[in-house]
């Protein structure tokens, strides 16, 4: 796939040294509804960049009770903590919305990251956006009646915002 035809921003808006250090190892998945993309506290072995679709980030707290806690659509990508140089996320990570995107191996991802200063720059530069969206969603969770809530998540469905790159 030609990296001028991607939905997703974050592969998009990649130098083309950098989506070339990539593409080798992407494949190209449907994500179906409640696909597991991240378990909390294992290993994340794959990260994932939507194109169409919406992926729920949810937190859990001692005794079950969830909270999503981000929203990943085709401006995004999963695997943050890999971004950040961790391997285990305490979060969850599955599909709301089904769709389709890319896949890559974690390895690949790092393999890629260490060769590329610019790569890591431009995914450090999204991590820093995910976790502004992170805290507006914890504030707007905490603060905003349910109707307000659902708005937001309806926004964010249908208008995605650009943060990265």
């Amino acid at each position: 796939m030609p990296q001028s035809l991607l939905r997703n921003h974050v592969l998009k808006t990649l130098s083309s040294e950098d989506f070339a250090r990539l593409q080798p190892s992407m494949h190209h998945v449907e994500l179906g509804i409640k696909a597991q993309l991240e378990v909390s506290y294992q290993p994340i072995e794959r990260v994932y960049f939507p194109e169409k679709g919406i992926a729920s980030v949810v937190a859990t707290m001692t005794g079950g009770r969830q909270s999503e806690v981000g929203i990943v659509g085709h401006d995004g990508m999963t695997g943050v903590a890999v971004i950040l140089g961790q391997d285990k996320s305490p979060n969850e990570t599955y599909i709301q919305v089904a769709g389709n995107g890319w896949i890559l191996p974690v390895e690949a991802l790092r393999f890629a990251i260490a060769e590329s200063q610019s790569l890591r720059e431009s995914l450090l530069r999204y991590a820093h956006a995910f976790f502004i969206q992170s805290s507006r969603t914890a504030l707007v969770n905490g603060h905003s009646k349910i109707e307000e809530r659902l708005a937001r998540w309806l926004r964010k469905r249908e208008f995605p915002r650009t943060f990265c790159c």
